[in-house]
């Protein structure tokens, strides 16, 4: 049965193309290995033929139960850093307001983890101050100290790698304005010149990567694993879910109601809510000229929203 599953999954398109397009040729030699991989983690870890989940990224999700019974997510990718670091960050958080670690496997490129049941995204629940007070709850628990070893990155290697080849090669252009990456650079350095603070950041919890687990409440998932001071776990979600189609002014109200909630439930300035806001917000959007990706209307929406967490800081 499991040879014959092997022959016939179907691998959605939006996975193919995502991983074509992240990771190349690796990716496509990794692709056809994919049905064979996945019946080889069902055969190690007991598990039923599952459901793919329809939200995927550049992993691979099936939602599946052990043979005891219990809910369970299965994913599987690309062999690489960054789901390696996933794995680390999982095992430390250790269940604690995040999906619980049950297995994983380097050379498969594969985990296994809680399922969140019903696993509701925060961003289907409540207002924008409810869902931001219930994402500081999360961020207020979910942080552990960084560990002397580890694999994990840094936030600078991120935020160094990226500007400086936003400079040097991405963007030759200047679409993303120099003041404002010297504003975001600046600002880093200085939430992270005390580095004896620093924690395991999941460095990606925003609206969907919150669920609401009947059992355990709400719960982070598809951590990056990443290490840095505290408050920069505000970023990507701050820019997060903000209405497209809205005026400039609804929007700042959204942002300026986050910035206040976070200040006041997890005891920082605002100016330091804004400052980390504005880091991730301009990473987050040179990050684009890396994948090539067109520029679009969301884009310079995104360097609006960088405009005005300047100025919160002072800034021109």
């Amino acid at each position: 049965m499991h040879a014959s599953e092997s022959r016939t999954m179907q691998i959605p398109p939006q996975l193919i193309e995502k991983v074509h397009r992240i990771f190349g040729d690796k990716g496509r030699a990794w692709l056809p290995l994919l049905p064979t991989i996945v019946t080889q983690c069902r055969e190690k870890w007991n598990l039923a033929t599952g459901v793919i989940c329809p939200t995927m990224g550049m992993n691979y999700i099936e939602f599946t139960t052990t043979a005891g019974g219990e809910a369970v997510a299965l994913k599987v990718g690309v062999p690489h850093e960054e789901l390696f670091t996933e794995m680390e960050a999982l095992a430390l958080y250790d269940g604690r307001v995040a999906t619980r670690l049950l297995d994983a496997d380097r050379e498969l490129g594969a985990i296994l983890m809680q399922r969140a049941m019903p696993g509701t995204m925060l961003w289907q629940v409540g207002d924008n101050r409810e869902q931001t007070q219930i994402a500081a709850s999360v961020m207020k628990e979910l942080p552990v100290p960084a560990p002397e070893t580890h694999s994990m990155p840094h936030f600078s290697r991120w935020t160094e790698r990226a500007f400086r080849l936003t400079r040097t090669e991405w963007d030759p252009d200047e679409r993303m304005p120099r003041d404002l990456l010297d504003r975001a650079e600046a600002a880093f350095i200085e939430l992270s010149r005390d580095r004896t603070h620093d924690v395991v950041l999941h460095g990606d919890l925003h609206h969907e990567n919150i669920l609401w687990d009947e059992e355990d409440g709400w719960i982070a998932i598809d951590p990056k694993g990443v290490i840095g001071p505290r408050c920069l776990e505000v970023g990507r979600y701050i820019q997060n879910q903000l209405p497209d189609d809205a005026p400039f002014c609804i929007r700042e109200q959204l942002v300026r109601e986050r910035i206040e909630i976070f200040s006041a439930e997890l005891e920082m300035t605002p100016e330091t809510v804004a400052a980390a806001a504005l880091v991730d917000c301009v990473l987050s959007h040179v990050w684009s000229f890396e994948d090539e990706r067109p520029l679009s209307e969301g884009w310079y929406r995104g360097v609006a929203l960088g405009r005005l967490l300047s100025q919160l800081l002072g800034g021109s």
